[in-house]
């Protein structure tokens, strides 16, 4: 009978500690809305420049973060379009976004804006990736897969827009292609 009973002491002892408080990493996290200064709640996407600040790509703009101000380019700054929907920034420190049918270069405080070709019946960058050598990847919502090198933007080789025209998503490999 004792036995019994320092057994089953025993095992619900056990099974307190195994389910008591247990050290590790805790995180802290903090929301940032517009009253915080952020362009527009619906965030599509983020990236972190060269600089170390954060970008938020918006349905309404896009927001350059310090780590205590937002900044806030809109469509009197240069944006093409207010919704910006991909970020990247390249191997060579360059920073990129993806707003409406426009492929932006931020450089300093100026805005550098390139339209994708006709081709791609005014669908919006919703993807950027970077290959070795250089080459931006650009899908879209409807319009196919675009490639940015040294001759300008193109419809990306091969790739059959006419039946695969959503291209939500692109990455490189680890090869980099």
């Amino acid at each position: 009978m004792l036995f019994r009973l320092l057994w089953r002491g025993t095992t619900a002892l056990l099974f307190l500690l195994a389910g008591g408080p247990t050290s590790g990493q805790q995180y802290a996290f903090r929301q940032f809305t517009s009253q915080n200064g952020l362009a527009q709640s619906q965030v599509r996407t983020m990236a972190q420049d060269a600089n170390g600040y954060l970008w938020f790509g918006t349905l309404g703009r896009a927001s350059r973060f310090d780590g205590q101000y937002f900044h806030n380019l809109t469509l009197q700054d240069g944006l093409p379009d207010a919704q910006v929907s991909a970020m990247l920034r390249t191997r060579d420190g360059r920073f990129w976004m993806g707003a409406g049918n426009s492929l932006v270069q931020v450089v300093g405080r100026e805005l550098h804006n390139a339209p994708l070709p006709p081709e791609s019946k005014g669908a919006r960058i919703l993807g950027l990736a970077e290959t070795t050598d250089g080459s931006l990847y650009i899908g879209t919502d409807g319009g196919g897969l675009f490639v940015r090198g040294p001759d300008g933007i193109r419809s990306a080789p091969g790739y059959p827009a006419d039946t695969a025209g959503n291209v939500r998503c692109v990455m490189a490999l680890k090869d980099g292609s």
